[in-house]
């Protein structure tokens, strides 16, 4: 008895060894691990420079565009000094539409926004003037009140909480600025714009009203200043925007972290064919197209007017459009069923592949098989997920498939 208590215990402890194996579980990635099922934010990838599909420049009034916002088929933006008005723009051309004067409020430097499905959080975040600012916060704006007249706004006052030194810094020589923030659940998370070591830190604070102290989660070397944040709350994807000391901008996809700790997860660094332009904005449509907007600058005899920007990311963030490398001819065709799947899902017609890879709508490896006609599904959650067949470790085919 004691002999078949041991070997049981071995087996229960291999399979939690097994479940728990850390890597890299991007499939775009250069080193990609199939056996991994938790990503350890390993993750490499070539230099990749992508280049908006539209460009257009915004109206004057918008020179100091810092946000965006988009919500109720309406996109809107807003200037990062005294201007206290919110300006709708138009998703076709960027010109302005309509406006909105939020009266009775102190700006100071206000440089991004977000939303949940109730308020929309203004942030008077800004703090490379002196680095020593006491009145950091976020208004928090009723989107039912913005068009009644009567608009209901309240504040969410906050303090860094490992900022001790107060004494005033010279003009951008502070890590304790910010310009980028998201609204996740119940809280709000800020991504700072760290002018000394150009990284950024991750910090957390309640998303109500009061006076709070923002908690650190973690540290990221980006090497570039951190501008603009959007989170999406379906598939948990973060985009941040920013720019290096050379004004070249960058995009930084995070995605199949843990918890609230952004960075833990994969970091793919994207540059922008957008030379010398201070990109401050973006805003999510639908799950992979991005708006963006850069402020006018006028540095060294060179002259870029404020633009407005759309792009395409879903060849980074898509679990349908991975690439499919170096299909071989002879696999044949095969057909998945049924679809939707409750318990089992079956491969059927001439099939030469070695290995399955099963990933979650929000592009998280969370099955391998070598079974080339059932996959079993029992420990999988309802949901839409993606099956990538491999053969001689590349990728031949792609299906999409339910679980009820």
């Amino acid at each position: 008895m004691k002999n078949i208590l041991i070997f049981v215990l071995c087996l229960f402890l291999c399979g939690s060894l097994n479940a728990q194996i850390y890597g890299c579980t991007d499939i775009r990635a250069n080193n990609f691990n199939p056996q991994a099922r938790i990503n350890n934010g390993t993750c490499t990838y070539d230099a990749t420079t992508v280049t908006p599909f539209y460009t257009c420049n915004l109206p004057v009034q918008l020179n100091g565009t810092s946000g965006l916002v988009f919500f109720d088929n309406k996109l809107f933006s807003h200037n990062d000094h005294y201007d206290k008005t919110l300006y709708q723009i138009s998703t076709d051309s960027g010109q302005i539409v309509d406006s909105i004067l939020l009266e009775n409020v102190v700006y100071q430097d206000v440089e991004d926004m977000d939303q949940d499905s109730l308020y929309l959080y203004l942030g008077d975040l800004g703090n490379n003037g002196t680095g020593n600012r006491n009145n950091l916060h976020i208004l928090r704006i009723s989107k039912s009140s913005m068009f009644t007249g009567n608009i209901e706004i309240d504040t969410i006052w906050f303090s860094y909480a490992d900022q001790d030194d107060f004494s005033a810094t010279n003009s951008n020589a502070t890590d304790f600025d910010c310009e980028a923030f998201v609204v996740a659940g119940d809280s709000i998370y800020l991504f700072t714009k760290q002018w000394n070591t150009y990284g950024t830190s991750l910090y957390v604070l309640p998303k109500f009203p009061g006076r709070h102290q923002a908690q650190f989660i973690t540290h990221y070397h980006v090497e570039g200043l951190i501008t603009s944040a959007n989170y999406n709350a379906e598939t948990k994807q973060i985009v941040l925007c920013g720019y290096s000391s050379l004004l070249q901008p960058f995009l930084l996809l995070l995605y199949d972290y843990q918890d609230n700790d952004f960075f833990s997860g994969n970091k793919r660094k994207i540059n922008l064919n957008l030379p010398f332009h201070q990109v401050e904005a973006i805003a999510g449509l639908g799950n992979y197209q991005y708006y963006l907007t850069n402020e006018y600058i006028s540095r060294y005899e060179v002259t870029i007017p404020a633009k407005f920007h759309k792009i395409d990311l879903s060849e980074f963030l898509s679990p349908e459009t991975v690439n499919v490398l170096d299909k071989d001819k002879n696999t044949g065709h095969f057909l998945i069923y049924p679809n939707p799947a409750k318990t089992n899902l079956f491969l059927d017609g001439e099939i030469e592949f070695s290995d399955i890879y099963v990933y979650d709508n929000c592009g998280k490896l969370v099955k391998t098989s070598n079974n080339c006609q059932q996959i079993a599904l029992d420990n999988l959650v309802s949901g839409h997920y993606w099956l990538n067949i491999c053969h001689k470790n590349k990728i031949i085919s792609i299906k999409h498939f339910i679980k009820e």
